[in-house]
């Protein structure tokens, strides 16, 4: 019996391969350098396939195994800061009260730092937004 247990472990691993973990990272502003806005370009998210209660997956890093940290709904329009590859990090207004000119990333900072609010920040594939000014 005890060797059946232990073919049957070994035949069907408890998980596929070793646990990862990816280190959230945070949203870079600032990077254009000192005399432009610290996040360049404003997008709007890719609404294709998505029911009406759905958003796209928002990641505490550009990776797709990283931390879920959220969706950001379709249609909505966001602040593109920092690419990494094939994600986007992103800075978007937090709910209903806040708008675009609250996230504080339209003027330009004296040395690229990580993004601290007001607004929400995070990343997402680039695929999944569309380009509006920047």
């Amino acid at each position: 019996m005890k060797l059946l247990f232990a073919a049957l472990a070994l035949a069907h691993p408890l998980a596929d391969g070793p646990v990862t973990t990816v280190a959230d990272r945070a949203v870079m502003t600032g990077l254009d350098g000192a005399d432009l806005d610290a996040c360049g370009g404003v997008g709007r998210i890719n609404a294709f396939g998505l029911r009406d209660d759905e958003g796209r997956p928002l990641r505490a890093a550009p990776d797709p195994s990283a931390t879920k940290a959220g969706e950001v709904a379709g249609g909505a329009l966001v602040w593109l800061c920092e690419g990494d590859g094939d994600w986007q990090g992103i800075v978007y207004p937090a709910d209903d009260l806040q708008e675009l000119g609250d996230c504080r990333v339209s003027s330009p900072l004296p040395a690229p730092e990580p993004y601290a609010g007001p607004c929400r920040s995070g990343w997402v594939e680039a695929r999944h937004i569309q380009l509006i000014a920047g």
